[in-house]
């Protein structure tokens, strides 16, 4: 949400207009000039500047280009606020976006809207999995209005598709959909994407749904739980991001809202590395082994059983092993 920083001079400290000035000023702008307009000393500028730095922001300071913001990976809402598309919340720590979301829904938030946090202490999967969060991740809720979702029951795999070309088209890193939320790479689990809706209760159908995104982005493997070292993968193991969490961010919220309805399920099967392969089918606490066959328009996953009897499983339903 790309705000102007002249509106914003007056209800912010040094530091904030002074950061605000700098992400709508690409090329720099001299330090008389930033005193000028936020109506402070040159040496408010110059502590204000180190200010941020110490929180992580890249600066520049020359006498050709004045002070100069530069990629920097850091999580704010100044940040966010300045590069997403719609209204943005920044949460350091939460335990969890989507209780977040349901919590800004609950005081009014307008729709759409996003949830972005540093890190989760309760982080969820689907059926009450939890999801490995520490910092250094991508972990975002995307709210949207039930009227903007032309076909709810295909929610979790456009989500899950959008995230892919979003991650995609930052990092040039191919990735594989494992049926029906989960995105691999290198034949482990990088992304998650669990989604929830919620019904209105008066007029029936639904109102509005969360759709919740966890990117394993970078990070150490000594820090990954022992039972999840070998089923999970970070996009970039030794670091050297080449593009910010924020970016990421945005894109993965402009793809989800891009993709509502279009057609899609042809470019998700053709991500959907499970198709011809043998699976496990845990359905009612039952397991049975079955072919992948194909994933219908319904975004159901066809299967063969032994016995030959095909069924299209719905991902309420059942969960799966490979």
């Amino acid at each position: 949400m790309k705000n102007v920083a002249s509106h914003k001079i007056g209800t912010m400290n040094v530091k904030e207009e002074l950061l605000s000035i700098l992400l709508e000023n690409e090329e720099g702008i001299s330090g008389s000039e930033l005193a000028e307009r936020i109506g402070c000393s040159r040496m408010a500028i110059s502590k204000s500047a180190a200010g941020l730095a110490d929180e992580g922001y890249r600066l520049s300071v020359s006498r050709s280009d004045g002070y100069k913001l530069e990629k920097s990976d850091v999580l704010s809402s100044q940040m966010l606020e300045h590069i997403f598309n719609i209204p943005v919340y920044y949460r350091p720590v939460v335990s969890s976006t989507m209780t977040e979301a349901k919590d800004l829904i609950n005081k009014g938030a307008d729709v759409p809207f996003a949830v972005v946090a540093g890190r989760q202490e309760g982080g969820r999967g689907r059926l009450g999995r939890s999801f490995f969060s520490p910092e250094g991740g991508v972990y975002m809720s995307i709210v949207l209005g039930g009227s903007s979702i032309p076909d709810p029951e295909l929610l979790t795999t456009a989500s899950c598709l959008a995230t892919v070309k979003a991650i995609e088209a930052l990092s040039g890193i191919g990735c594989s959909i494992k049926w029906v939320n989960d995105i691999y790479v290198h034949h482990r689990k990088a992304v998650g994407i669990l989604t929830e809706g919620i019904v209105n209760m008066e007029e029936g159908g639904l109102d509005k749904a969360i759709i919740g995104v966890g990117i394993n982005l970078q990070g150490g493997s000594d820090a990954i739980p022992s039972e999840l070292k070998e089923k999970m993968i970070y996009l970039y193991p030794g670091g050297n991001v080449p593009f910010t969490r924020a970016e990421l961010a945005s894109r993965v919220a402009d793809e989800i809202l891009a993709i509502q309805g279009k057609e899609f399920i042809e470019e998700y099967k053709s991500r959907c590395f499970i198709l011809g392969s043998e699976v496990t089918v845990i359905k009612n606490g039952k397991e049975r082994q079955a072919i992948a066959l194909d994933v219908d328009e319904r975004a159901r996953l066809v299967v063969r059983y032994p016995d030959g009897k095909i069924e299209a499983l719905s991902s309420g339903e059942v969960s799966l092993r490979i």
